[in-house]
């Protein structure tokens, strides 16, 4: 084979399909171990150790968290996470999926190490359905199940930083381009067979889409969506190539590919049709009302109901009369299990400090609370509402309790300990951001943080303290604390 050392623009291939080269040419060959992947049509396929996966995946996402534009918004982001455990929840393994929301118009998503997984806001407001947005989902947990990212063909002994790389890794899938300054040290000495990158890149889209529109059907949602969705982006940017979606540069459209997906479609079970939901107008009328820039590729007319959800996010009452949101009670009434009209209430009454609503309110969260106790975007959100009426113990009774058994709790521990600071308590503080920091993986921070918090801490603290240290001693144990 003939090889050559390449720089970024000599690769002519997109920057997802150079990401799993990229990736494999910094894993020591000590740390991998033989696999076998799926036949994708090459011999040399190969697959890295999980605990070097699970580590890459921890310093991805604190990449993510630390130095990239997340949307924290709730109940956008419980939304996509809803969806994308109904997917994985299809797979049959154990693999810990996450799944956020990156706060970028850009029409894109990604899949990560380790099962973390990215959505564009702009891909958000681009879908014409929930099943068109599942179809993607789908299609990138298709890519983690298939291991496409941990598969390449050549690898050296040189080891590169694994924070340093998981951060140009996030550069690459989020579409960060500009960040040429960094590839030249990380690209040097690297080769690889060019067609033979693209012969499998392609293979891996197609796998991609193949078992990705399995998980899409099995879930109850079209599997002719995946296909739909991808072939209207590609008729809808013919006319301006400049414009041409993020995701169509990383996951490249053909003829062939649409018809291969419509095919596997056909031949799948048709499920029976599921209770139609507004869920998506409704968040993408969030996205729409805190970025103008966000578009809809198409636009249907807005239900009464739809109607006055968008009146209560952009209501701007007058400095002298009290808020009226007896539209919105209404709705809430009239809808009591929906839980996007309740958190907009709760939001409301906050928001524009609506005296007339705060009992409805109050027993309207108590009541959803108690039917869904594990809803992320409803607890902090009731909890905004406590202490918005100086209820700081109750807030944070509620907090505690309903976190521990939560999948995300990087929002809600970062609640606890701005509240802990606001009441001076510095030890339960520090000790709660280090808890926020662990769900992000950053554990250098969180070994930092713990040292901080023990500094002050009582004697039941000092055991909380001691208690998860003990549980996470493995992962805390090699890690360095000075950090600024």
């Amino acid at each position: 084979m003939n090889t050559h050392f390449l720089s970024i623009k000599a690769l002519k291939m997109p920057f997802y399909h150079f990401l799993a080269v990229l990736l494999i040419s910094f894993l020591p060959a000590t740390l991998l171990n033989a696999a076998t992947p799926p036949d994708l049509g090459s011999s040399d396929l190969i697959e890295y150790n999980i605990e070097l996966e699970q580590e890459l995946g921890r310093a991805f996402t604190t990449a993510l968290h630390t130095q990239y534009n997340l949307n924290y918004d709730p109940d956008i982001v419980d939304y996509i996470r809803k969806i994308g455990h109904k997917m994985a929840s299809q797979i049959g393994e154990s693999r810990p999926f996450r799944f956020y929301v990156i706060d970028n118009p850009n029409i894109n998503a990604f899949a990560g190490p380790n099962g973390v997984i990215g959505i564009h806001t702009g891909l958000i407001s681009a879908a014409k359905s929930e099943d068109e947005l599942a179809a993607v989902i789908a299609h990138e947990i298709a890519h983690v199940t298939q291991n496409h990212i941990s598969r390449g063909h050549e690898t050296n002994s040189k080891r590169s930083n694994i924070n340093t790389f998981a951060t140009l890794l996030a550069a690459i899938l989020i579409g960060m381009h500009d960040s040429s300054a960094v590839y030249p040290t990380l690209i040097a000495g690297m080769s690889l067979d060019i067609e033979q990158q693209l012969k499998n890149s392609r293979l891996h889209e197609s796998e991609a889409d193949h078992i990705g529109i399995q998980f899409l059907s099995q879930a109850g949602y079209n599997p002719h969506a995946m296909s739909q969705f991808f072939n209207r982006l590609a008729k809808a940017s013919q006319s301006n190539t400049s414009q041409i979606p993020e995701i169509l540069r990383s996951h490249p459209v053909t003829e062939r590919r649409i018809a291969e997906a419509d095919n596997r479609a056909q031949n799948l079970p048709t499920h029976s049709q599921k209770k139609t939901s507004n869920d998506l107008t409704l968040i993408q009328l969030k996205l729409k009302q805190k970025n103008q820039s966000l578009t809809k590729i198409t636009t249907s007319p807005l239900t009464a109901d739809e109607q006055c959800y968008q009146n209560a996010l952009k209501f701007t009452p007058p400095p002298t009369k009290p808020a009226n949101f007896q539209c919105l009670q209404t709705l809430v009434n009239n809808n009591p299990n929906r839980i996007l009209y309740t958190t907009q209430l709760l939001q409301a009454v906050v928001q524009h400090s609506s005296p007339n609503l705060i009992r409805f309110a109050n027993r309207q969260a108590d009541y959803l609370m108690a039917l869904y106790p594990k809803n992320t975007a409803l607890l902090i959100h009731y909890s905004n509402l406590l202490l918005h009426q100086n209820k700081d113990e109750k807030a944070i009774h509620l907090l505690k309790t309903h976190t521990k058994n939560q999948r995300y709790t990087y929002q809600a521990y970062k609640k606890l300990s701005e509240i802990y600071a606001k009441k001076q308590q510095t030890a339960e503080a520090y000790y709660f951001l280090a808890l926020a920091q662990f769900n992000i993986g950053n554990l250098k921070r969180t070994q930092y943080l713990l040292k901080q918090a023990r500094m002050s801490a009582n004697t039941n603290l000092q055991q909380q303290i001691s208690i998860f240290e003990h549980k996470n001693g493995k992962l805390l144990k090699d890690k360095q604390i000075t950090v600024p």
